[in-house]
């Protein structure tokens, strides 16, 4: 029980950093920040989609993406989550979506569970 407390104050603790380093992404070096991201553990939170396995998935869908977001601009958002496989961007006319795929499974989670919702 008392392990089991332990483990979910940590869990709590890194959630609080993971936020407070996206918050505040302009105080740290962008390789310092991804760096420290890759490092940390996801913590399955309410942004996951149902069904969402970690242990498979490293592609990450972006949806409603501004039109003059670039890929270039989408890669280095999403690199805060870890180093990035590929990116790819497909325009529409008023929107635009695209896929991030990483490397691993836990910077994938981690981006989803950290962006998802935000604005590009």
């Amino acid at each position: 029980m008392q392990q089991r407390l332990k483990l979910q104050q940590q869990q709590q603790q890194q959630a609080l950093m993971q936020q407070a380093l996206l918050q505040q992404p302009h105080m740290y070096h962008p390789g310092v920040l991804a760096a420290a991201m890759s490092q940390m553990e996801p913590i399955p939170s309410g942004n996951l989609p149902p069904g969402f396995d970690s242990a498979s998935c490293r592609s990450v869908y972006v949806g409603n993406i501004h039109v003059n977001v670039t890929e270039k601009l989408l890669a280095e958002v999403f690199q805060t989550a870890g180093p990035l496989a590929g990116c790819k961007l497909i325009r529409k006319d008023k929107s635009s979506y695209g896929f991030v795929d990483f490397h691993d499974r836990t910077s994938a989670a981690l981006a989803i569970m950290n962006l998802h919702g935000r604005q590009l």
